[in-house]
C-alpha cells in the first residue's frame, strides 16, 4: 500500500502572533503517521489572500492531498474560501445545498455574515458528515480552525489519507551524538533509502541518546538496524525495540 503525501497550510494572524497555541499542526502530524500518510510540509500564513491563495496552490500541487485549517466562517477576517478561489483563478459561489442548510438552522432571512458561510470556491465538493459539511477543493480539504472541529471532520475523512504505516524501530544508548555521529553516517551509507533521528534525552544516570531508525519498507528497515547494531558497541546499546511507535504515545517527547 502506497503513503499519501500531505501538506498543511495552516492559516491565521492569532497563530503567527502567538496569541493562539496551534494545536492543529501537532495534532495532524500525529495522526497523518498513525494512518500512513507522509506528511512533507507544513506552513503557516497570515490572513492575507494572496499569501493563502500562493501558498495553497503550490501545495496542491506538490502534495497528494492538502489539509487546511483557519479562517472559515462569518467574520471579516475569514477569508480563506476567496483566498483559494483566487489562488485557483475561479470565482467564489454561493453552493446552494449550503444556503438550504443555514437556512433549515437559522431561517430564510440570511444576513450578510451568514451567507458567507455558503460561499465556496467553485467547483468545490460538499463532503457530508457532522453538521455542516467539508469543503473540498481539487485536492484541498479546507477544514475550520477550532481544533475540536479539526479533529472531528478529518476523522470523517481520513480514510481517504490511509496507507502503510512507516516502519520503524528504536535503539537506546548510553553514547553521546557526538560518539554516534560516525556510526550513522556510515550505516546511511550502507542503507541510503533509510533514516536515523537522534534524540539525546536526560535521565538519572545522565545523558542518553535515544536513535529511530525508519525505512520504506520492513526489509530495508531491518538491513539499517542491523547494520546499525553491529557497528554499536554492544555495552553502549541498553535497549532495542524492534516495532516503535512513538505516534501512539503523543510523540517522542523531551
Amino acid at each position: 500500500m502506497t503513503r499519501k503525501k500531505v501538506r498543511l497550510v495552516i492559516i491565521g494572524n492569532e497563530v503567527l502572533s502567538g496569541k493562539v497555541a496551534d494545536a492543529n499542526t501537532p495534532w495532524l502530524l500525529g495522526r497523518l503517521r498513525q494512518i500512513g500518510a507522509v506528511c512533507v510540509g507544513v506552513r503557516i500564513v497570515a490572513d492575507a489572500h494572496e499569501e493563502i491563495g500562493h501558498a495553497v496552490r503550490e501545495a496542491s500541487e506538490s502534495a497528494d492531498w492538502v489539509l487546511t485549517t483557519g479562517g472559515v466562517g462569518p467574520t471579516h477576517d475569514d477569508i480563506t474560501m476567496q483566498a483559494i478561489a483566487g489562488g485557483f483563478g475561479v470565482p467564489v459561489v454561493e453552493a446552494p445545498a449550503l444556503l438550504d442548510l443555514l437556512s433549515s438552522y437559522i431561517g430564510a432571512d440570511l444576513t450578510e455574515p451568514q451567507r458567507r458561510l455558503a460561499r465556496v470556491p467553485q467547483g468545490s465538493d460538499l463532503l457530508a458528515g457532522g453538521r455542516f459539511p467539508t469543503v473540498r477543493y481539487r485536492n484541498v480539504f479546507i477544514l475550520p480552525g477550532v481544533p475540536a472541529l479539526v479533529r472531528d471532520k478529518f476523522g470523517r475523512i481520513e480514510h481517504l489519507f490511509a496507507g502503510a504505516r512507516l516502519p520503524c524501530a528504536a535503539v537506546r544508548t548510553s553514547l553521546r551524538e557526538t560518539e554516534l555521529a560516525p556510526y550513522l553516517e556510515r550505516t546511511l551509507v550502507d542503507v541510503p533509502q533509510a533514516d536515523i533521528g537522534s534524540y539525546p534525552r536526560r535521565g538519572q544516570e545522565g545523558w542518553r541518546v535515544l536513535l529511530t531508525v525508519e525505512a520504506p519498507n520492513r526489509d530495508d528497515l531491518d538491513r539499517c538496524l542491523g547494520a546499525l547494531l553491529a557497528r554499536l558497541p554492544s555495552e553502549a546499546v541498553y535497549d532495542v525495540v524492534q516495532d516503535f511507535r512513538p505516534e501512539d504515545e503523543g510523540g517522542l517527547g523531551e
